[in-house]
């Protein structure tokens, strides 16, 4: 359907000239080209690599008058002209790129604000060379063999400008250069992770964009046969941003359609020429509200490229062909606002070894981490990998020198499907010639063929079993953590950081992890395993490293070390687990939460099957289940970030359905999400303030209080950046922040993941203690046991639909229960063992 209407739209457009001799409908068809070529490089940088300039207007300026003055000046050709612009375009736009892209986000926009200015300013003051206000008047029309291009011959040369743009554009988004650019957007810290410099992707992109601004700059300087600085105001800038936005995005076609629209709305309503800029806003605001994805966006709900690579089988894929040479750490320090974060940290990772580190939240290990990949820089302390040291290098190149990592909770390119995220790591931080990517050469077809092979054969070799087709915001946490890991080993890393690999995972997936890391080793990779899963590092590693607050100390060299065993179950054991409060069975009382016949779905996946149950007031209510069983979209959908297919959801007596997550908060419902999602650049009290942000009492400060006594570790930590926070730390900010909006339902996904045992029965401690202070609780949890420990009923989920419910007490020594959560057979309280 989609190509018929792009061969329609072809055939529209070519005949236009023969249906009209209208010069003033010519100039404005020839109008919306120039609009497309410009915007389709604007696309690139704002759509591709996330970055907005509001700048574009300058070297569109750039192109018009250096094709004006070498031709009307130099009497060079249009055909020479052309090419030059560009040029012009790629010097300056490469230039401006290397020395603003330090900044991102607004602060590029004022940059490239300031640019817009200063080239507007200079076309005036430097009148010698470009005629100052008068602009230059004399450009000669363009011919070819002698013909003169008239007007109907030049809308065709446009034209043919119009399928180079789109062409290049959509070669570049099927290349690794595409990804590369959609990779940076999702995610620097994934990115640099892969070995790409986010500062180069994106300086690339912007130059591309200069590019095609000033070839669409000269096109428009021998269209309109005059240039002078009113053409190119800010307001030009404007427009070309509202394009991109209003067509789409990252979309191919999105220039295509916001020019066709944006350009010939103010001709029709040229009578408000005075109001153009209001215009401009509400169509900027309005596109943002209602398209978010833009017309072509709303169009098309899945714009994955599809090429003939995705039906290409998987390869046999096999780890690391890098030698590994031992990795050193030595006396490494850190701080954060005066709080020693690390101190002592001393490691060292022989080759071909598995090396546990274990420790309570708090005591560094994912901050050494972060150290050893180049996102920290230390205080004090070396590393060295081999002869060569580490000290000073980006993460970007620490990864090129061989060391791949995970991370606690998984870094995926979101809007990148499972297969791009691995094809992203294969090509790495050397995703191959930008002309040849640009330009779609046959090796770039056949390379893409070759990536696909091993990115399927990567997914088949860590046991991912899912769609490789789907994207990877769709993923539930366990398949996330697997795409990860097959995206790191694509970079065949020497040695491999595993930052808490089996967080959040069932029995038989640790099971699966085990093998998968022995089989790692085996190949001669060296494998860094941070966890606090102890059955996982005692049976995988050779050697473990114990930390305990600020120091560290090594336990053991060998698995199975009584010694080392005994010694690691101090550090990482915690207080029995937290009564449940329960005495008997508790008389449950009024049903808060009413769910029935729920759905919810991911594009055309459908992931909740007419999902029934119900959460009764001062109770804990706790749903077990798989990864991928719809656990946490079951959460999203309550809160009102995933919309619900079909059903209904009765909140104290309120229809929840269709509400939006704004309004959920609002009244009564909060969410601590997976992964805790904490602001990670605020302080530890801004974030408790922006958790009472929808409140307008005056006790915000007595909460915060409260919640500084209820956590004492955050009020040590309360001026401190959250990011900076241990992942344990992290958790409870994220919990207290919840608190802060006074909820009565307060909804849970996973609050155990990537905590130390010891961390976990204070946090579900925590949990028995609100029940007991009157707030209601809905808990999704991977711990079964410690969840049902607390809680006063369960719900098991399976692959959407509910196939178990009852008591805790009875859940917990449920057989079936037991056998595929508890991984065990546990058997009734009080009966023989």
């Amino acid at each position: 359907m989609l190509r018929i209407a792009g061969a329609l739209v072809l055939v529209v457009a070519a005949a236009v000239p023969l249906v009209t001799s209208n010069t003033y409908y010519l100039f404005v068809a020839i109008l919306i080209g120039i609009s497309i070529v410009v915007t389709t490089g604007l696309n690139v940088l704002v759509g591709a690599s996330g970055q907005v300039s509001l700048g574009q207007a300058g070297f569109y300026a750039l192109g018009a008058y250096a094709g004006a003055i070498v031709a009307a000046r130099g009497g060079l050709s249009f055909w020479l002209a052309l090419p030059l612009a560009a040029v012009v375009g790629i010097v300056v736009g490469a230039v401006l790129g290397l020395a603003s892209l330090r900044v991102s986000g607004p602060y590029l926009a004022m940059v490239t604000i300031a640019f817009g200015i200063i080239v507007e300013h200079g076309l005036i003051e430097w009148d010698g060379l470009t005629g100052g206000f008068g602009g230059i008047a004399d450009i000669p029309r363009p011919s070819l063999a002698g013909l003169p291009l008239t007007l109907p011959r030049y809308y065709y040369v446009v034209g043919l400008a119009v399928l180079a743009s789109l062409a290049l554009a959509y070669n570049l988004g099927r290349s690794p250069w595409g990804r590369a650019l959609r990779a940076v957007r999702d995610s620097d810290i994934a990115a640099e992770s892969l070995g790409l410099s986010p500062y180069l992707v994106r300086t690339v992109a912007f130059t591309l964009g200069a590019a095609f601004a000033a070839a669409g700059g000269c096109l428009y300087a021998f269209l309109a046969g005059f240039v002078s600085p009113d053409s190119f105001t800010m307001q030009t800038s404007i427009l070309f941003l509202l394009i991109v936005l209003f067509g789409g995005l990252g979309r191919v076609t999105g220039p295509v359609v916001g020019s066709g629209v944006l350009i010939i709305l103010p001709e029709v309503l040229h009578r408000l020429a005075d109001y153009r800029l209001v215009m401009y806003g509400a169509l900027l605001l309005g596109s943002i509200y209602f398209l978010p994805g833009g017309v072509v966006g709303a169009l098309v709900q899945r714009a994955r490229l599809r090429s003939p690579a995705d039906d290409a089988p998987p390869r046999a894929w096999r780890p690391g062909t890098r030698e590994a040479p031992p990795l050193h750490a030595r006396g490494l320090e850190i701080h954060f606002g005066g709080i020693a974060a690390l101190a002592e940290g001393n490691l060292t990772l022989l080759s071909g070894r598995v090396h546990g580190l274990i420790g309570p939240n708090g005591a560094g290990k994912t901050t050494l981490l972060n150290i050893l990949s180049g996102y920290y820089r230390p205080s004090a302390g070396a590393v060295d990998f081999g002869p060569r040291s580490l000290a000073g290098l980006p993460p970007h190149r620490i990864a090129r020198a061989g060391i791949g990592r995970t991370f606690q909770t998984a870094h995926l390119f979101e809007t990148m499907t499972v297969l791009e995220n691995v094809m992203v790591g294969l090509t790495g931080g050397r995703p191959g010639s930008l002309a040849a990517a640009l330009v779609g050469l046959p090796a770039v077809s056949a390379g893409e063929t070759r990536l696909t092979m091993e990115a399927r054969g990567l997914l088949a070799f860590v046991g991912y079993r899912g769609d490789p087709d789907e994207l990877a915001r769709n993923l539930p946490f366990g398949h996330k953590r697997l795409v990860e890991l097959a995206r790191t080993l694509a970079r065949r890393p020497a040695v491999l950081l595993l930052d808490e690999p089996a967080a959040g995972l069932s029995q038989e997936e640790i099971a699966g992890l085990a093998e998968l890391i022995a089989r790692i080793r085996e190949a001669g990779t060296s494998v860094l395993l941070v966890g606090h899963h102890m059955d996982l590092v005692m049976i995988v590693s050779a050697a473990i490293t114990a930390r305990s607050g600020a120091s560290g100390r090594r336990l053991g060299t060998e698995p199975g070390d009584p010694a080392l065993a005994r010694s690691a179950s101090v550090v990482e054991q915690g207080p029995p687990s937290p009564a449940s409060g329960r005495e008997g069975h508790r008389d449950l009382g009024t049903v808060l939460l009413d769910v029935r016949e729920l759905g919810a779905a991911y594009g055309r996946m459908e992931v909740l099957h007419g999902v029934s149950f119900d959460v009764r007031l001062g109770e804990i209510t706790v749903i077990l289940g798989a990864n991928g069983s719809g656990k946490s979209t079951t959460l999203k959908t309550l809160a009102g970030i995933v919309r619900a297919s079909r059903g209904s959801i009765s909140f104290e007596g309120r229809e929840l359905v269709n509400r939006q997550a704004p309004w959920t908060a609002r009244h009564g419902i909060a969410l601590v999400p997976e992964g805790r999602l904490i602001f990670q650049d605020q302080t530890v009290l801004d974030n408790l303030r922006l958790g009472a942000y929808a409140r307008r009492d005056g006790s915000v400060a007595e909460d915060i209080e409260r919640q500084l006594d209820r956590f004492p570790i955050l009020r040590d930590r309360q001026r401190q950046p959250a990011g900076t926070l241990s992942g344990g730390e992290q958790q409870m900010l994220a919990i207290a922040r919840s608190l802060m909006a006074r909820p009565r339902l307060l909804l849970l996904d996973e609050p155990s993941l990537g905590l130390a045992p010891r961390l976990v029965a204070e946090v579900f401690a925590t949990l028995a203690r609100l029940r007991e202070e009157g707030l209601t609780l809905l808990v999704v949890e991977q711990m079964a046991e410690a969840a049902l420990e607390i809680a006063d009923r369960g719900y098991v989920l399976e692959r959407g639909r509910i196939v178990l419910s009852g008591r805790a007490h009875d859940l917990l020594t449920d057989a079936r229960v037991a056998r595929a959560y508890l991984g065990q057979a546990r058997s009734p309280a009080g009966a023989a063992s």
